[in-house]
Parts: C-alpha cells; structure tokens; sequence
C-alpha cells in the first residue's frame, strides 16, 4: 500500500502541470514552438515597445531639426506718424549651422535604430535560452518521475526477496528511503519545470495566472549533432557589432553636437520687414520697413553649452572603448564556452549510455542473487545524475551556439 501511494504522488507531481491546463478552457492551453514564443515576446515585450519608442522620439528630434524655424509676426500702434507698424522677423541660420545639427540628429537616430534592433536581439536570445531551459526541465523531470519509479518497483522487489528469504528487513528499508528521496527530487524537478514555462509566459507577455503553454520541441538527444570542437568557433560578421555601432553613432552625435555649439558662439540673426502706415501729414500709403538684429555676445560666447558638448564627447568616446573591450571579451569568452560545452555534452552522452548500461546489469544481478542491494542503488543513482548532467550539457551547448549567434549580429561600419 505504501508503494502504492508513494507512485501516486509521484504521478500527481508528473501531472501537476498538465492538471492545471486541465482546469482551464482548452482554447488556453497550446502547444509553443521555440519560434513562436519568441515571435510572441518581440509582438508583446515592454522592452520592445520602449525601444521602439526612443527610436520613434529619435525620428521626431531628427525631423525637428531639418525643420526651418516659423517667422513672427509683430503689429503696434503709436501715436507719432506713422503710426501703424506691421513686421514679420524671420529667423536665420549662419553658415554652417545646419549641417551639424542635423548630422547630431541622424546619428541620435542611427544609434537609437541600432539600439532598437539590439533590444530585439537580446529579448530574443532571453527568450530562447529560457526555452532551452525549460525544455531541459521538462526532460529531467520526466527522467527523475521514470527512476522514481524504477525505485519504488525496486521497493517491491527487495520486499519479495525478503519474503522469500534472500534480504533483510534493513534491505527494505534502505530501498524505501531511496525511493521516497527519488520521489522529492521528482516532485522538485516539476516545480522547477512550472517555474520556467511562467518565466517563459512572462517573456511571451502572457498572464502568469494560471499555466497556458506547453512546450512543443524537445531536446535533441543526438550525439551526431554534437561534434567536439577543437578550436574556438571563428565569427565572421562584416562591420560593427551591435552594441560597437551604437556607441560610434553616439560619438558621431556628440562630435557634431559640439561642432554645432561651438557655431553657436554668436547667436542666430533675425531679418525684419514690414510696412508703415497712417503717416498724418507726411507721404500716404504704406511705407515699406526692413531691419537686422543681431546677438552681441557680450555676457556669454556659449561657453557652458561648449564644455557640456565636450564632455559628452570625451563620455561617448570612453564608450565606445568600453563596449569594444567589452564585446572582445564576450567573444572570447563564448568561444571558450562554446569548445567547452560541445566537448562536455558528446561525453555526457557516452557516459549516460554506459551509466544506464550498468544499472540494467546491477538490477540483473540482484535479480539473480549475483550482487548486493547498495551497488543496484549506487548505478541508479549514477544513471539519474550521468542523464540529469547530459541534459544539463546539451542546454549549454544549445546555449552558447545563441550566444555565438548574438554575438556575430554586425551592421556595415559606414551606417
């Protein structure tokens, strides 16, 4: 009866996540492909929906800046002749002005595009790598749920053997706490699993209020797509590396931001027309008004906005050094990774194999009197952990091939 209650909870924890998709409508519970849960984080993401909107901000300050300021118009009235006066100031840029503020502008768009795109990389590879795990979790689950089982038949074996004579009551007993540790790490495993499918909810912008995904794809258990990797993996990409493109384009603004401010040392000219009109005892008609005013830099040559520029552009330009090293090493480190990973993966696999080979033959033997109950229960506990690491081994390959992928993402240099 013990036996059979523990299977029971085993199995309630195997089902615990298909039991509360059970309790819902069907129509809320789907199968999600590794494509369509990340399409569904870029649809639905805050982080997408930010980005993009700094890049539209970024498009309205670029227009702004081609714009032409709009002309005033200004009417008074005095009592001297003429006494009526009708002006229009129209604004002007000096030479050489505009050029660099809107270059500044671009630039700010440029990295802001960039930006945009290197959001988007980024959840994607969040989303993908969540998926991964997830799928992982799903596996070990299940392979912990199936040795929890194995051991509780294991209880049930010792126990006949007992009975007939070949074990001891300390054999049981031993069996039994086996059985009830497998039954923990089982139901642990699945809490894992339900934690990463509400993890990948949340990416995916879905209500983490009830379970409403299940996983589609499964792990790949094929050695033969795990070649060892001897040197570290080459990327070939053409031009700058995200993150590198940005903080150029940043530098770029900046450099033009203080090329524009220093232009600024005298302010804008303002040309002024107008007419003149009700001239008591003098010339009728309107009389025709044209004037010039021009900034005198007296109290200030724009100093402050000069070493602000500045300083944003020695900032920019410490960036810039910042993310090129930083971008070096994660390339570094992920092609570390990567050789690492593959070379651990393809021997967990043949390590696996050979760990399951050795729990069938001990429980064999024991079957058959030949061995003792601690070497069945050392191989099945060397066969869930050599199947638990493999799993492990073959995420973090899956892993570092989408790091390797979202560190090869260039842009052309001239952009």
């Amino acid at each position: 009866m013990r036996g059979g209650m523990r299977l029971a909870v085993i199995w309630l924890a195997i089902l615990r996540v298909d039991s509360v998709a059970d309790a819902q409508p069907a129509s809320s519970v789907r199968l999600v492909t590794r494509a369509e849960a990340v399409a569904s984080a870029l649809a639905k993401s805050t982080r997408h929906t930010l980005a993009r909107l700094d890049s539209a901000s970024a498009f309205a300050q670029w227009s702004a800046a081609r714009q032409f300021d709009n002309p005033s118009f200004a009417t008074s009235y005095s009592g001297a002749a003429p006494q009526a006066h009708f002006m229009l100031d129209v604004p002007l840029d000096w030479p050489g002005r505009r050029a660099p503020r809107i270059a500044a502008a671009r630039a700010l768009l440029g990295a802001a595009t960039v930006r945009l795109g290197l959001a988007d990389a980024l959840l994607a590879f969040d989303t993908d790598i969540t998926y991964t795990r997830a799928q992982a979790l799903d596996a070990q689950a299940r392979l912990l749920a199936l040795t929890a089982h194995d051991a509780d038949s294991l209880v049930t074996l010792v126990r006949i053997r007992r009975d007939a004579g070949d074990a001891s009551d300390l054999d049981v007993e031993i069996a039994t706490v086996a059985a009830g540790q497998g039954a923990n790490l089982a139901v642990a495993a699945f809490a894992s699993l339900a934690s990463a499918l509400l993890r990948l909810q949340f990416l995916m912008g879905i209500s983490p209020d009830w379970m409403r995904i299940t996983l589609a794809d499964s792990i790949d258990w094929n050695a033969n797509s795990l070649p060892a990797v001897s040197q570290p993996p080459v990327l070939t990409g053409i031009g700058q590396a995200l993150p590198v493109a940005a903080a150029t384009l940043d530098v770029r603004a900046a450099a033009a931001q203080e090329r524009l401010e220093r232009r600024r040392r005298l302010g804008s000219p303002t040309i002024t027309v107008g007419v003149e009109a009700i001239n008591a005892g003098g010339p009728g008609g309107l009389l025709p008004l044209i004037g010039v005013s021009l900034p005198l830099p007296l109290f200030n040559r724009n100093r402050a906005a000069i070493a602000r520029a500045q300083s944003e552009l020695q900032r920019g330009r410490a960036l810039l050094g910042q993310a090129e090293l930083e971008q070096q090493t994660a390339v570094k480190m992920a092609q570390t990774e990567a050789v690492a990973a593959h070379t651990r993966a393809a021997r967990s696999l043949r390590l696996m194999a050979a760990a399951e080979r050795i729990n069938a033959l001990s429980l064999l033997a024991y079957r058959e009197g030949a061995t003792a109950l601690v070497t069945v229960l050392e191989a099945q506990r060397t066969s869930r952990d050599a199947r638990a690491k493999s799993l492990d081994d073959l995420a973090a390959v899956q892993i570092a091939d989408r790091l390797l992928q979202l560190l090869s993402l260039r842009i052309p240099a001239s952009q």
